[in-house]
């Protein structure tokens, strides 16, 4: 049986069934408020003269202007000129003090230049004068560089550890540099009471690798930093076996 619409003037199988419930459309909402519009002034990020330009765009374009008869109800004219004039008058004399006081601290650092040169050439006159006396130095009036410290008392190095090598018969040492050290210089023995320490190895870095070691046995390492003044203090022991 084919289906009746109730629709006049569609086609077949167009418009609304007899049989079925019209969902009705409600209307639009006419008692909605519509959203005042506001004036955004964000006046805390503004400078001082994008305010003068923002005070002086809004005097140009209240003069005469229909939209806003009521000028009662606004600050008195002549308050608004003055505050705006004030205003000017105080960032145009900001401008000038900057201006002159960027001057004044370029002429302070040229000036200070000129004397850096002028204290420098003398005191190379001073030590060319009197190159080895301390005291007539002192006399010129001017400081002494301190004497250079000297490295020697180097502390023991710290950290040692062996640990076993890439090749049979080899032990790899390390340990924390020493501040001052130029050198290092490594001994081991065989680990029995009574052996004497030999020399394994001399470098200029804080590891080492100890070759032609005997597999199976137990070896005791040391280390001690050279500097300038000497050697310093030997580190703890470090014992391994080797492969």
């Amino acid at each position: 049986m084919p289906l009746l619409y109730d629709t006049p003037g569609l086609r077949f199988g167009e418009g609304n069934r007899f049989d079925e419930a019209v969902v009705p459309v409600p209307p639009p909402n006419l008692n909605r408020k519509r959203r005042m519009p506001k004036i955004k002034l964000d006046l805390s990020k503004k400078t001082a003269a994008q305010k003068i330009s923002l005070a002086q765009a809004h005097v140009t374009a209240m003069t005469g202007n229909a939209n806003f008869p009521d000028a009662g109800r606004l600050p008195p004219d002549a308050a608004f000129a003055t505050a705006l004039t004030a205003l000017e008058t105080a960032e145009a004399d900001a401008i000038v003090k900057k201006n002159d006081w960027k001057q004044a601290i370029a002429t302070r650092d040229a000036a200070e230049a000129a004397l850096d040169a002028a204290l420098t050439t003398r005191a190379s006159y001073c030590e060319a004068a009197q190159p080895s006396d301390e005291a007539a130095l002192i006399s010129a009036g001017l400081p002494l560089r301190p004497a250079p410290t000297p490295v020697g008392d180097l502390p023991a190095p710290g950290d040692l550890a062996a640990t076993v090598g890439d090749n049979e018969g080899e032990i790899d040492l390390s340990c924390d540099p020493v501040p001052g050290a130029s050198s290092y210089e490594w001994q081991c023995r065989v680990h029995a009471d009574g052996n004497a320490w030999q020399g394994a190895k001399n470098s200029t870095t804080s590891k080492i690798t100890v070759e032609g070691l005997i597999p199976g046995t137990l070896y005791a390492f040391r280390v001690r930093a050279i500097g300038s003044a000497g050697p310093g203090a030997w580190s703890d022991e470090a014992t391994k076996r080797a492969p």
